[in-house]
């Protein structure tokens, strides 16, 4: 029987999520317990403790553009949440695929200072491309096992 493995997980130490405290960049992280920004189980949002936070060093990184233009700088088999709670290695996301957010909007609201309607609760890919090679970080978020990047999209841990 063949042996099949996982491509690497992971956020680079640059990329920030967001924690009870703010935008903390994953760098930061290790040994320190912070709480994050999660969906719980009932679908709402509440925090819960990122622990036993390791780094990898030479993992093949991507980088994901979201529409709104935050970019993403993951390791290639870190995964994303499509709308719906569809988990998706950052490696198979294309344009125009719709992310879980933080937060949504009523249907056909348009901001004052925007040209057309947001989006409900999905934010969309715009690009995703091959950047090289770099350390990243992950680790274990209690309960749920999924945390939001400060660009407002749900990832896995």
């Amino acid at each position: 029987m063949a042996e099949t493995t996982n491509p690497p997980r992971g956020i680079a130490a640059t990329c920030h999520v967001e924690t009870a405290e703010g935008p903390v960049a994953m760098a930061e992280t290790p040994g320190r317990g912070f709480a994050v920004l999660t969906r719980l189980p009932s679908g709402a949002l509440g925090f819960r403790q990122l622990i036993k936070v390791v780094s990898m060093a030479d993992v093949p990184l991507v980088r994901v553009t979201l529409d709104d233009g935050h970019v993403a700088l993951v390791a290639s088999g870190h995964p994303f949440y499509r709308l719906g709670m569809e988990p998706v290695p950052a490696c198979r996301l294309a344009p125009g695929d719709l992310l879980e957010t933080a937060f949504g909007y009523p249907d056909g609201y348009v901001p004052p200072d925007a040209a057309r309607p947001c989006r409900g609760r999905a934010t969309a890919v715009r690009a995703v491309e091959a950047a090289g090679t770099g350390t990243v970080l992950t680790g274990t978020v209690r309960e749920t096992h999924a945390l939001f990047l400060t660009a407002g999209v749900l990832c896995g841990e």
